[in-house]
């Protein structure tokens, strides 16, 4: 809890790439979502962490989820469409997809992944379904968590993280 406090008020400087930081989000995100168990073929299948459009991550995203989250072996996956995301337990959709961003969350709302993006419009990406808008004000990687989707798809989104968010309803509030 104490690394994700400290992540989010950490300002974005040229040493620490802004996608260095949401990787690092990402990770903590992880730890703070319970998936169900239909979402995992076995014990030990792999998290599987996947981006849509091209990787703005680099190496950063596979480094912050580390070896293993939990008890299952981490694994990232660039995909060219949302049709490849099945088994994908953490869905970023670039920013590159803006102009699509409602079709590709369209065929994502089926399962119990956890759709992050940092596209412009997070109303648009919130109303369609997004869980976990990101982005960057003064500096700073703020999100906003949409979590009637998220417990719609079946994820137990844990209080601390709920906390933390700039909202709960993913900004339509504001």
């Amino acid at each position: 809890m104490l690394c994700l406090i400290l992540l989010l008020e950490r300002p974005v400087h040229a040493a620490e790439p802004e996608y260095q930081v949401k990787a690092a989000m990402l990770a903590n995100f992880a730890l703070f979502v319970e998936w169900p168990a239909t979402a995992y073929s076995a014990p030990d299948s792999p998290f599987v962490a996947c981006v849509i459009g091209p990787d703005p991550f680099g190496p950063y995203l596979k480094t912050e989820l580390g070896e293993r989250i939990g008890s299952h072996p981490t694994q990232v996956r660039e995909l060219r469409t949302p049709q490849e995301a099945h088994g994908c337990h953490l869905v970023f959709i670039s920013k590159s997809e803006q102009s699509s961003v409602d079709q590709v969350l369209g065929q994502l709302r089926v399962g119990s992944a956890l759709i992050v993006s940092d596209v412009r419009d997070t109303g648009q990406f919130c109303r369609k379904g997004g869980m976990i808008a990101l982005k960057t004000e003064g500096g700073k990687v703020r999100f906003d968590l949409n979590a009637d989707a998220a417990a719609k798809s079946g994820l137990k989104i844990n209080s601390k993280l709920k906390r933390l968010a700039r909202s709960t309803d993913c900004g339509e509030g504001r």
